[in-house]
């Protein structure tokens, strides 16, 4: 193992103290070790964690491939946010297999079987105190650290955000015509990048499947949410766009309208389906994603609906998440939002400070509501004092 020979001498530390412990004590050395075990368990519980299946399956994966090529989040991890996916995924797999050796220890001491007993512990010993370093220690490895030696060396950290690339993200009808002109380039792909570009739903969300509906001039679509339970997220929305001008998204909506003309508004995309337009969309622009273009269409929600009707279109539950989404300024009305009708009421958080519309509104209806300025008092006339007489 990589990272064992990387912390070869933290180990012999480890091991020498927990043999002074146990001749302290006057216990064996596993003793000792399993204490340390179980304090770095403790530890590791303190952050309440507890992934779902699909995040449980991630985590696997990234921690595999980190295990296999011996390098630590921090080595592997490109920006800020693909450390802390890496750090979470890592943190938590490292310590249910710290866990999972500490249990097969206490098995073949029960069964009776001292040298299982021995070896487990110190896997589980070697593991937790690798973990302890990695993600426990004041002195772990931080994405602040790999930054400031990238400034250093005179590179720049790549950015790969997602609101940024919604910025510039091309319009809907840009992103057809440049899908269009890949060579080999399935027409379904074109036909699903072009819903995520008319509205923003998540990658998710397009695989349990979506409704179209032809309006007058734009379209509609019915949309089941994702990241649903009994507080969070909208389990139900209704989406509507309206066309603008051919070369922001007038084909798109045309293309989206034929489809339901011929094929019914009926659309859903397989996990294939995703990883087929996220390699389209990176080869018309560096970064871009579904979910640059739901940062997009957040950014014309918020020029033209109040917050509720944001998180209506977002999917959210609540009126605050948003603020991770888009921006009001950066909206280049490619698409022209138009309506989001949710099934729950969106939550509205008191700490939100007011927009510049509510602020306009709030002045007006103080200046509305003062009374009228009284006209001052005439002044009194001097009064006349008699001039003495001599």
């Amino acid at each position: 193992m990589g990272l064992r020979t990387r912390y070869a001498d933290r180990l012999t530390e480890a091991h020498r103290l927990a043999q002074a412990e146990g001749q302290r004590l006057r216990q064996p050395a596993g003793v000792a070790m399993d204490r340390v075990v179980r304090a770095v368990l403790d530890e590791a519980a303190t952050s309440g964690a507890a992934p779902g299946e699909a995040s449980r399956a991630a985590y696997r994966r990234d921690h595999a491939r980190l295990w296999t090529a011996g390098k630590t989040p921090q080595e592997a991890a490109s920006t800020r946010a693909h450390f802390d996916r890496l750090r979470s995924a890592c943190r938590w797999v490292e310590a249910q297999e710290i866990a999972r050796l500490r249990s097969l220890a206490e098995a073949a001491r029960k069964a009776k079987e001292p040298e299982a007993m021995r070896e487990f512990t110190r896997q589980a010993f070697e593991r937790a105190v690798v973990f302890r370093a990695l993600y426990l220690d004041a002195d772990r490895p931080t994405w602040a650290d790999k930054a400031a030696a990238l400034r250093a060396a005179g590179q720049r950290p790549a950015n790969r955000s997602k609101r940024k690339a919604g910025r510039h993200a091309p319009t809907p009808d840009q992103l057809l015509v440049a899908l269009a002109r890949q060579p080999g380039r399935c027409a379904r792909v074109e036909l699903l990048a072009c819903v995520f570009a008319l509205f923003g739903i998540r990658p998710a969300e397009l695989v349990r499947g979506v409704v179209l509906d032809a309006t007058d001039t734009g379209l509609r679509l019915a949309v089941a949410g994702a990241k649903v339970d009994a507080k969070r997220g909208q389990p139900f929305r209704v989406l509507e766009v309206d066309t603008t001008r051919r070369g922001q998204s007038a084909l798109a909506v045309a293309l989206l309208r034929e489809h339901v003309a011929e094929a019914g508004g009926d659309l859903s995309a397989t996990a294939a389906d995703i990883v087929a337009v996220r390699r389209a969309m990176r080869e018309v622009q560096p970064g871009l994603s579904p979910y640059a273009y739901r940062h997009a269409r957040a950014s014309d929600a918020k020029a033209t609906q109040g917050r509720a009707g944001v998180a209506a279109w977002l999917g959210h539950a609540n009126d605050r998440t948003q603020q991770g989404y888009g921006n009001g300024r950066s909206a280049r009305g490619a698409v022209a939002v138009k309506a989001a009708d949710a099934s729950r009421p969106v939550r509205q958080s008191k700490t939100l400070p007011p927009t510049a519309a509510e602020r306009f509104a709030r002045i007006a209806a103080h200046l509305a509501a003062r009374t009228p300025v009284q006209t001052p008092k005439a002044a009194p006339a001097p009064r006349r004092v008699p001039r003495p007489r001599w």
